[in-house]
Parts: structure tokens; sequence; C-alpha cells
């Protein structure tokens, strides 16, 4: 059975197994999401009358369950016990999405232009050199539920009369605070769960107390790829180690720092990346297959994968 064939299923069987008073003035769509790395999420949006809340569950995770040999009606069933529950929860809050409203809540995440031809063709973006982009995101803190956050998109940027260039500078003042960098020692981050954050220190490690290894990325741990183009955050890391490094993108969430005292090859240091990639990280939250070096004394910052296939950098566009 297809995914399409099964998520056909699911809908006509989901109608039978609802009680009749739900399904009165119900309206089932067969949906698809469009995500960062242009990935697609399936699923059914269920429109009940003139309310404006509209749950979407997603079908993903049970088709492959499926494939895997678990019963079609019992995932059915679960599916159904999902909707149900999303009609105790209260309706979502309307955001004001005018520009006052939101500037200071803007930040950015950090993606991969090739990874995301789809998902870009529908989102303002701008570009920081060698493939790579940033796209603004709104993040909301939701009291005791925690934060969400959502990316702004070409239809917000019309349909509010944002100005692109201002979003962009708005978002970049603002990550620095709503998504604070840090900096710490793979070693200590392993084994000893908290280290000094680096990104704080106004003074050079002692050579002595220089790692091979460390990990750049935000308070949260969640798009803190991005801190890499914060201002000032590459020079700063180079001031701090004392010297240039290579940066391996390990995922959206965070990137390593190998100082370039470690000696390690950079064809294994690209061999592990593309390796993680495809082994490791999620579809998801794969940033590049490409490392990258910052050269301290001519503060440069260029790609550094061997023999890096033409293909890989796109052409950019939408630069601000």
């Amino acid at each position: 059975m297809t995914r399409d064939e099964f998520i056909s299923h699911v809908k006509e069987e989901l109608t039978q197994m609802l009680p009749e008073e739900l399904t009165k003035d119900l309206d089932i769509q067969e949906t698809v999401v469009l995500k960062s790395n242009d990935q697609k999420h399936h699923g059914l949006t269920f429109k009940k009358g003139e309310s404006e809340a509209a749950p979407t569950i997603y079908l993903d995770d049970a088709y492959a369950r499926f494939t895997e040999g678990e019963d079609l009606h019992t995932l059915t069933a679960e599916l159904k016990d999902a909707y149900l529950g999303s009609l105790s929860m209260p309706e979502p809050q309307k955001v004001d999405l005018d520009y006052d409203r939101i500037k200071d809540n803007l930040t950015v995440r950090l993606l991969e232009i090739r990874r995301n031809r789809e998902f870009l063709a529908t989102t303002p973006y701008m570009t920081v050199g060698h493939g790579l982009a940033m796209v603004c995101d709104i993040k909301m803190d939701d009291g005791d539920k925690g934060s969400w956050r959502a990316t702004v998109t070409q239809g917000m940027l019309e349909s509010q009369n944002y100005d692109k260039r201002e979003l962009f500078m708005a978002a970049m003042d603002n990550a620095q605070l709503i998504d604070p960098p840090i900096l710490v020692d793979m070693n200590q981050a392993l084994f000893v769960h908290e280290g000094e954050n680096l990104m704080k220190r106004s003074e050079p490690l002692p050579p002595e107390d220089v790692s091979n290894m460390y990990i750049l990325s935000n308070t949260a741990g969640m798009l803190g790829s991005a801190a890499l183009f914060y201002p000032d955050t590459r020079e700063h890391i180079a001031e701090v180690i004392g010297e240039s490094y290579t940066v391996l993108p390990s995922s959206q969430h965070e990137v390593l720092i190998i100082p370039d005292s470690a000696g390690l090859p950079r064809e294994d240091l690209a061999g592990m990346v593309k390796t993680a990639n495809e082994t490791v990280v999620e579809p998801k939250d794969v940033l590049s297959d490409n490392i990258f070096h910052y050269d301290r004394d001519e503060k440069k910052f260029e790609l550094a994968t061997p023999q890096a296939e033409k293909g890989a950098i796109v052409a950019e566009s939408g630069r601000c």
C-alpha cells in the first residue's frame, strides 16, 4: 500500500470510527506541510463547521509503522484518539503579526540553500555565503507550555507589509538576546555536563588549556548553528582560542569548532560530517555536508571541504 493509499484509507476509516455527532459538518482534508530541508509532512486536517480550530494529525510515523507490519486498524484507532484528544485543548489564540508587535521576538535560523529549494521559494531569506542562508523566525513565550517559533513566510511579508531589510536587521540584533550564543569545551560538555561559556570570556585561553574541539550553539540548544553568523562571533572564537579553526556543521542545532593546532586532516573532518549526516543526523536537522575554515589573521571565513563539488554551492540570490 502506498502512502497516498494509506492516508486515503485512514481518512475513510476515521470517518466511520468517529461518533456521528462529531462527523456532522466535519471536513477532513489531506494535507502536506513543507518544512525546512524540504521535508514534507503528510497528514489530515480536521475542520469543524465555522470553528477556527483545525487540528492536523500527521501520518508519516503511522505509515512507517504500518510498513513495518503494525496493524492498520490499530494505528487508525490511535489516530482517532489523537484527534479526540485535540478537541479538549483550547483553541489557539490568534497572534498579532503587526511588525511593532513581533519585532522584539524576531530571531534567525541557518539553512543550506540547496537543501531548501522549495522551502525558500516561499520564505524570505538572506544569504550569508558559501551556500548558506538565514531565515527569520518569530519566537514567542507560551508561559508554562514553553516557547514556540514560526518562520516568517513570503505571504506574511506581503500581507503585513514588512520591510525585508528591516526585518532581518531586527532579527540579527535580537538573536543574541533571544538565543544567546554559547561556546563550550567538548570535554566539559561530555564529562562535566557544564562548563565556562567562552563567548563571555574577554581574555584568550592559556595555550595549554586550548582543547581539540568546542561546541558552538545557543543556550537553548535549538537551532543554535545560526550563532556562527552573529556579529563578531567568529572573530571572538579565534581570539579566545588564539588561533584559526575549522567549522564542522554537525546539525542545524550546533556546529563544532576544531582549532588548527588539533592537526586533524580536513579530508577526515569532511568525511566525518558527511557520514554523520547520512547515518546519525535526522534529515530535518542536517545543515550541510561542507566544512568551513576561519583564518584568524586574515579574518576570512571560507569553504574548506576538499574537492567540493561545484554543484554544492549554488548561485545565491535574495541577499538583503
